[in-house]
């Protein structure tokens, strides 16, 4: 951390410690679902959603949870998808051109900031949010490092892997990650052959994407798949690489052809390329696979500790309908256990540093004028987020193990993850905010363009707490917690008093960072 940086963090700290202890106090009098409320439609947008918007809560308000699930189970956001390719042009690049354009990886830093900052754009502003969820949930779960490979073939798993599978098949989708070059290289099988076996990715196949550990099979199944996996790699040598790099490839004088025996059935001899389907065929139709999935899902939705009625019951939505994706989770979201969950969850580094840019109201004109927080497109595309993700460990596509972020607060809700969120919080309410701009250009010329008088947009202390309350939770607060933010911007003046923009922007500003940094808006 700078030394600047550290300093005025520690200034906010000395300056609204008091204000943040109290928040905590009376959190931690409280149980983590009184501390979430329980507001249902608020709830399912802290968890299919990076954070809800006043449009987004308006919207489940007028048409039911249960319609507007449906809804976003079939969202689109044709617009965002237009601005983002826009933005970052080089995430719409094949193969044989991310190959060319990186000089064989050689030259690949632009095109890594172009993925990481377009999944970062899709997240703060798609309406299709819970796809963007879904997103981020199978770049984790079919986790490959960005930068293992020199040329970032990343680009082209992201787009034509995960996002068109998202909210699919996971059948499909995990057909398509055995296929896909990123993954071959990233878990080594391109070095899988005959006589030289290499078992990493057969191993974290079975592990990791399908069965799970203690799913139901044995090292020597493993083995087995190591051996029908062998021969599956892509294009890379000149000088096919030039126009087809990437492309998948099936060499069979590079198979095992010998017998095998997987998952308790017996491969003959010299089975060829169609042992590697009919593997997957099995691994697909085990209830391994089926349990791991709904653990997993539920995990990312329901607790970190899923209750084991409700996995059961995704398990068998998974094995009827053939690995459904939204059937599974209309079944999650709709259920008693979803509804019960409210502040079980903690949100990761990601979902909180992306929910409070939401909050905030940052929207498509901060995209393109706010370079302290976004970059500059296509030059330079990190700003403030991506470098703050970063050094909260949070980068994305930077996890380098093969098993994604984890998803529970025991391996995120630790000081230093807290310290680089409340770093960020510092940078986003001392930064600039163009949101109000077109849609009220009186407020933004009579009260400023800070972040934190465009959430409060008010005069008195009184309604600066009371906007910036609803603005940024959704919720009131407990009236303990609610008085010492009044005294805290008010400071011994009438709350209900008139106060110039000077006078009040500094105390806004420290009650923004805290309330973006207290249990009320990190719980989900």
């Amino acid at each position: 951390m700078q030394r600047r940086t550290f300093l005025q963090l520690a200034g906010y700290s000395a300056l609204y410690g008091g204000l943040l202890a109290d928040f905590g106090r009376s959190a931690m009098a409280m149980e983590p679902g009184e501390v979430a409320g329980s507001d249902l439609d608020l709830h399912l947008l802290r968890r299919i959603s990076f954070g809800p918007t006043p449009a987004s809560l308006a919207r489940v308000r007028a048409v039911g949870r249960a319609a507007y699930i449906e809804e976003q189970l079939a969202a689109s956001d044709l617009l965002a998808e237009t601005l983002t390719a826009a933005l970052y042009p080089l995430i719409n690049t094949s193969g044989s051109a991310i190959y060319l354009s990186t000089g064989a990886g050689f030259v690949v830093n632009i095109h890594q900031l172009e993925l990481q900052s377009a999944m970062l754009h899709r997240a703060l502003l798609s309406s299709a949010q819970l796809h963007e969820v879904m997103v981020d949930f199978w770049n984790d779960h079919f986790n490959t490092y960005i930068r293992k490979n020199p040329v970032p073939l990343k680009i082209d798993f992201d787009r034509n892997v995960i996002r068109a599978n998202a909210l699919g098949n996971f059948k499909t989708l995990l057909k398509a990650s055995v296929r896909s070059a990123e993954m071959l290289h990233y878990l080594d099988n391109w070095l899988n052959r005959s006589g030289q076996i290499n078992e990493n990715y057969a191993r974290e196949l079975l592990e990791l994407h399908s069965l799970g550990k203690g799913g139901g099979y044995s090292e020597a199944d493993m083995k087995a798949l190591s051996l029908i996996l062998s021969g599956l790699g892509f294009i890379t040598d000149l000088p096919f690489s030039a126009l087809a790099y990437g492309t998948v490839q099936f060499n069979a004088s590079q198979h095992d052809g010998s017998a095998k025996h997987f998952l308790g059935v017996d491969f003959p001899a010299g089975g060829g390329e169609a042992e590697i389907d009919r593997a997957l065929d099995l691994i697909l139709a085990h209830p391994g696979t089926a349990q791991h999935i709904a653990s997993k899902l539920c995990r990312r939705f329901v607790a970190d500790d899923p209750p084991a009625a409700l996995v059961e019951r995704v398990a068998a939505t998974f094995t009827a309908t053939g690995g459904d994706i939204k059937a599974m989770l209309r079944l999650i979201l709709n259920s008693a256990e979803f509804e019960a969950s409210a502040g079980a969850k903690l949100k990761r580094p990601l979902e909180a540093m992306v929910g409070a840019l939401r909050a905030c109201g940052i929207n498509q004109v901060d995209q393109l004028a706010n370079t302290n927080l976004f970059g500059i497109p296509v030059a330079a595309p990190n700003g403030l987020l991506f470098n703050s993700l970063v050094q909260a460990g949070h980068e994305p596509f930077g996890w380098v193990p093969p098993n994604g972020y984890p998803d529970s607060a025991d391996y995120w809700g630790n000081s230093n993850t807290m310290l680089y969120q409340q770093k960020f919080l510092v940078g986003l309410v001392e930064g600039l905010s163009f949101s109000y701009l077109l849609s009220d250009p009186i407020s933004f010329l009579t009260l400023g363009n800070s972040v934190a008088t465009g959430v409060t947009r008010a005069k008195t202390p009184r309604k600066a707490v009371s906007n910036a309350v609803a603005n940024l939770l959704f919720t009131p607060l407990p009236e303990a917690a609610s008085a010492a933010a009044l005294a805290f911007v008010a400071q011994d003046a009438d709350p209900d008093a008139e106060m110039t923009n000077t006078e009040l922007e500094k105390r806004v500003k420290g009650l923004v960072f805290v309330l973006l940094a207290s249990p009320w808006f990190l719980l989900r």
